[in-house]
């Protein structure tokens, strides 16, 4: 499972997402989907409780088993989208303090995001050994090396996974840079008026633009992840080139 771009015109991730479509669209050939689904809709919808029928009597229709399974393949890579998009958007949480005169420091901003971004890191393997079990149930056979390819990931993002697991289950994030923006900080109280404010402000705008290019750089890593990703699901998978 090689982690490039194929040679055709449109990325594989590009393909995978025109496959995506058309399955959908087979969705709605599948009686009593898309009545389903638009009761779904409705009932997120009902706030005020307007329906004349109670929302809770309404369950998702079920697919034929062979189109449920691929069904939980096209989900799950949809997910695995989603997450990177989550990741990625760690950045513009760097990029902005949107806290002045609430009680909460720039330190704790910058660590909370931190841990953020490394859960969404975390989250995103998650997800792909859950894509996996899907494809293995639909596909049993498919060829597609994909133990290797997690471990390559594991190896990619081994320091994100290893703070998350750290932030999970021993202590919260600890960062040097961020704690000379909480030195600083607390410098400012003790000594107001002395320029540590301004130091801090400096300091503290220095690091968010650390962190903000290292989730754009990871961000494009991921990219590269998620085209291995969907360069493997349209060739062990074959229901994704069924143009029908």
């Amino acid at each position: 499972m090689a982690n490039k771009t194929t040679a055709s015109k449109d990325s594989a991730s590009e393909q995978m997402m025109d496959a995506t479509a058309r399955f959908i669209k087979k969705l709605d050939a599948v009686p009593g989907w898309r009545e389903a689904r638009v009761s779904n809709l409705l009932a997120a919808m009902d706030l005020d409780g307007m329906l004349s029928e109670p929302t809770d009597k309404m369950k998702p229709i079920e697919l034929p088993p062979e189109m449920d399974l691929q069904h939980a393949v096209v989900t799950r890579y949809l997910e695995l989208c989603d997450l990177v998009l989550s990741v990625k958007s760690c950045e513009y949480y760097f990029r902005r303090f949107p806290f002045n005169g609430l009680p909460v420091t720039r330190h704790e901003h910058l660590s909370n995001v931190c841990e953020l971004y490394f859960s969404r890191i975390y989250q995103f393997k998650e997800r792909l050994k859950h894509l996996v079990d899907a494809v293995d149930r639909l596909v049993p056979k498919h060829g597609i090396q994909f133990g290797p390819f997690i471990k390559q990931f594991g190896k990619e993002f081994d320091q994100e996974i290893r703070e998350r697991n750290q932030i999970h289950h021993f202590q919260k994030f600890a960062d040097l840079d961020i704690e000379r923006v909480y030195l600083t900080g607390m410098h400012d109280i003790v000594f107001p008026n002395g320029g540590w404010k301004a130091e801090q402000r400096v300091y503290y705008r220095k690091v968010a633009k650390e962190w903000a290019q290292r989730v754009r750089n990871r961000g494009a890593r991921l990219d590269a992840f998620l085209e291995a990703v969907a360069e493997a699901l349209l060739r062990g998978c074959p229901f994704l080139a069924d143009r029908r």
